[in-house]
């Protein structure tokens, strides 16, 4: 210890003498140090006098480097003498700065670049590219754009903001599916939504059918509609077939790569914390225009239910009489007056038109979305992590989706050669009683409802006091019989009561969880070689239970029903890339990229529910049921891998050229015939940099492409396979057993259809990058149509699937954009796009000229492709003509409908496409305005005529008497034609009717037509159901009519308040805004209607003919964001 003591205290003197003789030239050192550096200090902003935060400052040659602060400020060290400083920022073009020997003080002006904006942007299997090396056409959508009108999911955010982009948005509110198309339709009768690629890796999107009530009631969703908008950075849409051609058979209709939010997107090192709340609601919105002049009932002439000549019957009722309305479906009846009126529940109203009848049948749809997000940003590593609420009640009365969003997203870089990244999103969601059809109040004449009829008259009786379904009749079964809505009184509408009754007694929950996740590594082998590896996977598990309340007492019977259903969903997914760059000279740079990839999809699902009712009243459970319960079981599998290469040149950065192959293999063909190759070469030739331009031109750039990719038919559909049933033991001791042949066979000789296209297009920037353009052409042939084939029925079924269509569409696109206005406190940006298709079918079966897709109402008009013609011709019967061309008019006086004949109306396929922007700052206002518009696209909503037809709509009011054009007439019960006066009453004292017209033509004899038709019997029969074999008058050609629009998709109004004013409250920055959606139209060819009102699934013949979904809706609302 004595000696330990001893070592201690001499190393301590030794110490002391060290330090007393360092301590003279340290400080000499620092003193010199100081000496030969200084402290710059500045602050960075725009053109706009806006400060531009996390602007890199430098010093040219040196390591020193700073970043300024939210205010734009900065500290930097540098030597002293003349240095230069290299400030740059996302954005905005690099500017290098001289500071004198004596400055201390230096600010900076940095000029926004549109180059920098739109200089990387995300391509096939998640790879960044610069923009100005693609050889094909790109467009992308940024996350402002996505989320500034608060659209609760991506799709319905992109109207208009594509060129060649087509969007549909089924009504409904947030749950209902949405359709998206991309340079018209690849596919005859195949899927056309294109490809969802989140993060790099493809993931589940689904097709619904809404267009078959007795099938399924609920309006469906799709998988898109789980992507939440406030996670997303940016959306990147791949058009063609050499920009898709790495995704091979699964990119015919294109690819919409969504890349979501990164710590390191934000541009902020250190902690950060982002806050958005909106709310909004939803109102109906594009209802028909309705008439309000008159209710049920028609003139004595045209139908005779019992009324008087005004129109009224009457009841005695407590021994006084009382005038009620005759029991039909058609409003050419009394007019209003306001006077007492015996209705069909029994009360005594005003004779009034009922201008909110549809409002109880709905109701106001509300929405609400909180997000907070942290984002955490270093060197090495940076996370961003989410979290999301958002809240829909649809317009459906009793219609919920609650969705909970949470979203990691983090980028480690482990080693100088090594980086990892993880994406994990998680989606749990409860949507409770999904809309409901309208089908029967719009497509069925005994479900709409008239101009004397309310929703909310129904309210109170769909459920007996005794929470029973409502019983019609005065005799009819109920233990609550002074509850039964009486026959006897007309007006009453079983399908309006059907419908109330099942949103408030059939409760429908679904809960689902769903996990998307990726986890990508890059390792840079040496210098010139990476490797990419990625894993991810897209799972999905739900749960659904079905309760339908009991109907009636278990005395009278058994009804209602419980029903549970599970499933899961999973697609793994993993591709490894190994790239390899080389720079052969100054001159010439050579990249080239092979790689594998491989995906599995599975699903499976079960399902119990009761049989023959609950055996206890509104006991919900398969233990409740009377008979044995009802079970199914479903399941999928598919397999797909694929080999990929890639080849780049560089040459002086100014032309690039690239070439890449996909060999893919599936399980959903013939493993003897399911590998195919789908190869594509791209090139871009930036001239501005290669020659000298003029001044105004400031980006310059040629590109053309060709590629080929496919579409494979849907799973399972090739298979060639055989039922199996049952006839029992028959006696014996085992069961016999026998086979089924499908009705349409499958094929395992089938290859996948083929899109092979090429494109050229131009892309500027003048006048200091004030303005932009871009344009392109292209030229897609799909070849091997997948079409069923007709087969002769004694070969035991009626089609087989065949490769027999060939398809084209050739079209332009064209963007251009500018600064009108750009001062210190005030900028205008304003812009457009277009889009023109061409598609024509080529080619069908040999001997084949044309292809029905539908038929409708017993032959009434039909939908089909024609060779020569685009896809989706209306066919109708026209008016007969005699030899002369004078059309005909039956003895009714209404034309006659030609049945031996079929002519064209009208075609499906919209001409022109896109949309209209402007956006306007003002200091610290903003406003943005998006308008969508299309031309062309016939559709056929049957629905809405035979509103007309009912004498619902204001077009119905034509000829119904003088004031609207009428003719004065009488009937001669002789002639049996009406014959118009001038007089009070006929010859012989017939009534005079004003409610007269008399069409144009001949009489089968070829007389001149003079026989005075009935309007109200005019448009009763003309706008009616069916075929000439059940009307010969109805004339389903009126039907057909041209679907354009310019509507006001979106508009905003926005605040962001002086960041002292954010700072006072602990704020980084804060803005307040106004939006709204959906507002109106400027101009529309069909008035009475959305012009999504038809879109009912997601296959394009879905989306022509069907409006009863549900209503359109209108949205309002309000938004805050902060940052801190």
């Amino acid at each position: 210890m004595a000696r330990l003591n001893y070592f201690i205290q001499q190393t301590q003197k030794i110490m002391r003498k060290l330090l007393r003789f360092l301590t003279v030239p340290l400080l000499l050192w620092g003193l010199l140090a100081n000496a030969q550096t200084r402290k710059i200090t500045g602050k960075v902003t725009s053109s706009e006098n806006k400060a531009v935060a996390s602007a890199t400052v430098s010093v040219k040659s040196s390591k020193a480097k700073t970043v300024s602060n939210e205010n734009g400020q900065f500290t930097l060290t540098v030597p002293n003498g003349a240095v230069t400083l290299e400030v740059s920022s996302l954005g905005y073009a690099t500017k290098q700065v001289q500071v004198g020997a004596n400055e201390t003080t230096v600010n900076v002006v940095l000029a926004s670049s549109q180059n920098e904006l739109a200089e990387v942007v995300v391509t096939a299997l998640g790879i960044t590219k610069d923009k100005k090396a693609l050889g094909y056409a790109t467009t992308t959508i940024n996350s402002a754009s996505l989320v500034q009108a608060a659209s609760p999911n991506f799709a319905t955010a992109l109207y208009g903001k594509a060129p060649g982009v087509t969007i549909g948005a089924t009504p409904g509110g947030a749950t209902s599916a949405v359709n998206i198309s991309i340079r018209g339709l690849s596919s005859i009768s195949g899927k056309t939504q294109p490809l969802i690629v989140m993060n790099g890796v493809p993931i589940r999107d689904g097709e619904v059918s809404n267009n078959d009530y007795w099938g399924d009631q609920r309006i469906r969703g799709n998988g898109l509609l789980d992507i939440n908008p406030e996670d997303i950075e940016n959306i990147s849409i791949l058009k063609g077939a050499s920009a898709a051609a790495l995704y091979g058979a699964e990119a015919v209709n294109g690819v919409v790569l969504i890349t979501t939010k990164t710590g390191a997107k934000t541009g902020k090192k250190g902690l950060g914390v982002d806050f958005t709340s909106n709310i909004s609601v939803d109102q109906v919105a594009y209802l028909p225009q309705y008439q309000n002049v008159r209710g049920a009932g028609a003139p004595l002439n045209v139908s005779n239910g019992g009324q008087d000549a005004a129109g009224f019957i009457y009841y005695t009722v407590n021994g006084q009489q009382m005038r009620a309305l005759p029991g039909f479906s058609i409003n050419f009846g009394a007019k209003f007056d306001g006077k007492d009126i015996l209705t069909w529940d029994g009360k005594v109203r005003p004779y009034s038109a009922q201008e909110d009848a549809l409002d109880a049948l709905f109701q106001q749809g509300s929405n609400s979305n909180v997000n907070v997000s942290v984002t955490k940003s270093s060197e090495n590593s940076n996370v961003r992590f989410s979290l999301t609420r958002q809240e829909n009640q649809g317009l459906s009365v009793g219609s919920k989706n609650v969705k909970n969003f949470a979203n990691l997203n983090t980028s480690f870089k482990l080693s100088k050669n090594f980086s990892t990244d993880l994406m994990v999103n998680y989606i749990n969601q409860t949507t409770t009683n999904r809309p409901y059809s309208i089908d029967r109040m719009t497509n069925n004449f005994t479900g709409m409802i008239g101009r004397f009829d309310n929703g909310a008259w129904y309210q109170d009786k769909v459920l007996t006091s005794k929470g029973y379904r409502y019983v019609t009749g005065v005799t009819g079964q109920s233990i609550t019989p002074a509850e039964n809505i009486n026959g006897s009184y007309g007006g009453f509408k079983g399908d309006i009561a059907d419908y109330m009754y099942r949103v408030v007694a059939h409760n429908l929950v679904e809960k689902e969880n769903r996990v998307i996740a990726s986890m990508t590594n890059n390792y840079q082998i040496v210098k010139d070689l990476k490797l990419r590896t990625r894993l991810s996977t897209d799972f999905t598990a739900s749960t659904v239970e079905s309760k339908t309340r009991t109907e009636r007492p278990l005395a009278f019977g058994n009804s209602g029903s419980f029903g549970m259903n599970s499933g899961f969903s999973s697609i793994l997914y993993t591709d490894v890339l190994l790239t390899y760059t080389k720079d052969i000279n100054e001159d010439l740079e050579f990249n080239v990229m092979g790689g594998y990839t491989a995906s599995k999809e599975n699903s499976h699902n079960t399902s119990r529910s009761t049989n023959g009712g609950l055996s206890t009243e509104n006991l919900f459970d398969i233990a409740a049921s009377v008979n044995l319960a009802n079970s199914g079981s479903s399941r999928f599998s598919l397999v797909k891998d694929a080999y990929i290469g890639t080849t780049n040149v560089n040459y002086k950065d100014y032309l690039f050229v690239e070439a890449t192959v996909r060999r893919d293999k599936t399980s959903t063909m013939n493993p003897n015939n399911n590998s195919f190759v789908y190869p594509s070469i791209n090139s871009s030739f930036i001239f501005s940099d290669a020659f000298k331009m003029p001044s105004f031109i400031n980006y310059g750039k040629f590109r053309g492409s060709w590629g080929i990719v496919g579409n494979y038919p849907d799973a399972y559909r090739a298979n060639v396979a055989y039922g199996q049933g049952t006839l029992g033991s028959q006696g014996g001791t085992q069961p016999v057993l026998f086979t089924t042949i499908p009705q349409n066979f499958g094929n395992d000789g089938i290859r996948p259809e083929q899109k092979k296209e090429f494109e050229f297009g131009l892309e500027s920037k003048m006048f200091n990058n004030r303005v932009t353009f871009e344009a392109s052409y292209y030229n897609a042939q799909i070849v091997d149509q997948i079409l069923g084939q007709t087969l002769p029925a004694t070969s035991g079924a009626t089609s087989i699937l065949t490769n027999i269509g060939t398809l084209r569409n050739t079209g332009v696109e064209a963007m251009v954009s500018f600064t009108a206005v750009k001062t210190k406190n005030f900028t205008w940006e304003t812009g457009i796009n277009a889009a023109q298709n061409w598609n024509k079918v080529e080619a069908l079966a040999p001997g084949l000229s044309e292809l029905l897709h539908a038929d409708y109402d017993g032959n009434a008009a039909q939908l089909k492709s024609v060779v020569g013609q685009p896809i989706g011709d209306f066919y109708a019967h026209p008016v007969a003509t005699n030899s002369k061309g004078e059309k005909i008019v039956d003895p009714n006086g209404l034309y006659k409908v030609d049945a031996n004949s079929m002519v064209k109306y009208g075609n499906a396929m919209p001409k022109v496409v896109g949309g209209f922007f402007n956006t306007i700052n003002y200091k610290g206002f903003t406003v943005d305005a998006m308008i969508d518009f299309r031309f062309g696209g016939h559709v056929m909503p049957t629905g809405l005529y035979w509103m007309q037809g009912r004498g619902l709509l204001e077009e119905s009011l034509q000829w119904m008497d003088k004031e609207n054009g009428g003719i004065s007439y009488y009937y001669d019960a002789v002639t049996k034609k009406g014959v118009a006066t001038s007089a009070a009453t006929g010859p012989q004292g017939q009534p005079v009717y004003q409610d007269g017209v008399i069409l144009p033509g001949v009489d089968a004899a070829g007389n001149v037509n003079n026989n005075v038709a009935s309007a109200s019997n005019y448009f009763w029969t003309v706008y009616n159901w069916g075929g000439p074999q059940y009307s010969p008058n109805t004339r389903y050609e009126l039907y057909i009519n041209k679907n354009s629009y310019i509507k006001f998709r979106e508009l905003t109004l926005s605040y962001k308040m002086p960041t002292s004013v954010a700072k006072s409250i602990g704020a980084k920055n804060i803005s307040l805004s106004v939006f709204g959606r959906n507002l109106f139209y400027l101009y529309r060819t069909i008035k009475n209607m959305d012009a999504e009102q038809t879109t009912a699934g997601s296959r394009w013949s879905q989306t022509l003919n069907n409006i009863g979904t549900n209503p359109s809706s209108r949205t309002y609302g309000v938004m805050i964001r902060a940052g801190f």
